[in-house]
């Protein structure tokens, strides 16, 4: 793949379209995702857009890989084993391998944020 420039408006980039965070079940609400780099160009990372609208939530659960989160959008909660920490505007939430975590909107508008893992990464395992 050649090298390209994803153009930016309102939470939304040129070519890609918003998918369900994952296959339809009662473990999330809301949630929508864009993969912005990777499998195509064989990074070995991935970059995703999570938005959760209010209310919404995405599965408690845990896996071996580690990731990073950056929010760019609204407010929210993350719950990192358990504890509860308040999210927002450029913070930034790193989860370990094998703790378990959710993310969760907490304000009257989407939460949006970046998600940044490796491409080799194992299957999540929902608590």
């Amino acid at each position: 793949m050649n090298s390209r420039v994803l153009r930016f408006e309102h939470y939304r980039w040129e070519g890609v379209t918003p998918v369900a965070y994952k296959e339809p079940g009662e473990d999330w609400s809301a949630v929508t995702r864009q993969q912005l780099v990777g499998p195509a160009e064989e990074t070995p990372f991935h970059l995703r857009y999570f938005e959760v609208e209010p209310g919404g939530f995405t599965t408690y659960e845990r896996h071996a890989h580690q990731h990073v989160v950056v929010a760019i959008r609204g407010r929210g909660e993350v719950r990192l084993g358990g504890r509860r920490e308040p999210v927002s505007y450029g913070d930034v939430v790193y989860v370990a391998p094998n703790i378990p975590h959710q993310f969760r909107a907490s304000g009257d508008e989407p939460f949006g944020f970046f998600c940044i893992v490796g491409s080799e990464r194992d299957r999540p395992v929902p608590l």
